[in-house]
């Protein structure tokens, strides 16, 4: 009795693509990790996601195209991580610094874990305008998130301008966490807190300074 030869089905030409594209912002995200985005040439990084030069042109117009890609998807990343430690669900019976803490500890670890990349993207955002507009907007979506968080917890803040306060009291916060987890200026002196450390303190500074009623 013969047996049946089962030929593997084909992958569909758009999800190869597709997979060769994330082959490519894989070994790049990795490559920039370590380099920055200066070392990433595209020869590297074709050479490290095994695939060839036209297969990168075909999906990227340039380096730079490359680069838009790359902070699309850790965007979207962040958004997500974001969005999900601002769910009222999850803070329904809690007070306001406690959930201030969920959003504060989140922003830590996402720039812990993807520390050379956002490190990159700081770089980059400083020598080009365009770029930091599109960082820009994931911090100004950030502070809308936040900000209707807090309106949903009416008295909950003591400032007289809320939404104004939200959006200060996130840039700080934002720009710390920049400045502590991806360059370590918080690194020297008495000045050497813990990621735990670090989210305790900037809790308690975003606490005082919107006037957190609930404690």
């Amino acid at each position: 009795m013969s047996r049946e030869v089962r030929v593997p089905a084909r992958v569909p030409r758009q999800a190869r693509s597709h997979a060769t594209q994330a082959r490519i912002l894989d070994a790049a995200e990795a490559i920039v990790a370590g380099r920055g985005f200066e070392g990433a040439g595209v020869l590297l990084v074709v050479r490290r996601a095994g695939c060839s030069v036209g297969a990168f042109y075909s999906r990227f117009r340039d380096k730079q195209d490359l680069l838009v890609a790359l902070y699309d998807r850790f965007a979207a990343e962040a958004w997500a991580r974001i969005d999900a430690s601002l769910d009222p669900r999850r803070w329904s019976n809690e007070p306001l610094p406690r959930c201030l803490n969920g959003l504060v500890r989140t922003l830590i670890e996402l720039h812990r874990q993807r520390r050379g990349l956002a490190r990159a993207f700081v770089v980059e955002g400083q020598r080009d305008p365009v770029f930091q507009a599109r960082r820009d907007r994931l911090f100004q979506d950030a502070g809308g998130r936040l900000a209707g968080f807090v309106r949903g917890r009416p008295g909950a803040i003591g400032h007289h301008h809320p939404d104004r306060a939200v959006a200060f009291g996130l840039a700080v916060v934002w720009s710390t966490v920049e400045s502590a987890v991806l360059f370590d200026r918080l690194r020297s002196g008495a000045l050497s807190p813990s990621d735990d450390d670090l989210a305790a303190e900037l809790v308690r500074l975003l606490v005082a300074y919107l006037g957190v009623a609930e404690v």
